[in-house]
This record gives structure tokens, C-alpha cells and sequence, in this order.
């Protein structure tokens, strides 16, 4: 396992984050019995090798090309989202962000910014 470089401590709330308009963060936070109102979040950089969602990569996913083009273009993309699973094979989950996150490893980045869930589960 690497290390994590913490960039802010937080705590930063849901409503602070950048990211893309979508429900997957509330979704699978309210699928861990969460209320996505009172998450709270640091910003870190994590490397790729300890992101558990990265060991089945390719897969099976028709991913396009659009964060991939992005990125070679020299776009900055949104942090991911993750949370610490205890997991030995991958530290950390991946609970909005795979798409990014399959850009930078096929380009071989070895970490991404992400939003590191703090609020206890």
C-alpha cells in the first residue's frame, strides 16, 4: 500500500465538492445509510494502487473517450469521490469517478485528486 497525500484536511461538506451533476455520491452514500446533508470530505491525492476499483481494469465497460481526451488535452477533471474499505486488495472504494479514474490509468498516472469520505459509517 502507498501513501495518500493529504491537500485539505476539510472537513468539506457534500455541497463544497467539484464534481459532475450527478446522483452517484448521494446514492451511495444513502446506500450506506448515510444522509448525504452531513458527509463531510479532504481532499487528497491517492495513488492508482490503492484504489480497489482499479484491479479489474480494463473490464468489461464500454468506457469512450471523452475523460481520456479531456485529459490529453490538459483539462483538469473533477476529483474522484472515495471511501476507506479495509480492504487489503485496494484500501480504498470508489463511490463516484471511474470513469476519470480509467483515464488517468490508461494515460499511467500513478495517483488522481479525490474526495476522501471523513464521516464515520
Amino acid at each position: 500500500m502507498n501513501m495518500l497525500t493529504v491537500v485539505d484536511p476539510g472537513p468539506i461538506p457534500l455541497s463544497a465538492i467539484q464534481r459532475f451533476d450527478d446522483p452517484d455520491v448521494e446514492t451511495a452514500l444513502r446506500d450506506d445509510g448515510l444522509d448525504p446533508a452531513l458527509a463531510t470530505f479532504r481532499l487528497v491525492e491517492v495513488p492508482l494502487a490503492d484504489l480497489q476499483d482499479v484491479r479489474w481494469f480494463p473490464g468489461p465497460i464500454g468506457w469512450g473517450t471523452f475523460m481520456l481526451d479531456a485529459l490529453r488535452a490538459g483539462t483538469s477533471l473533477p476529483p474522484i469521490v472515495i471511501v476507506a474499505n479495509g480492504k487489503t486488495n485496494g484500501p480504498f472504494g470508489i463511490l463516484d469517478g471511474l470513469n476519470r479514474t480509467h483515464a488517468h490509468w490508461v494515460l499511467s498516472r500513478h495517483s488522481i485528486r479525490a474526495y476522501e469520505l471523513m464521516t464515520p459509517r
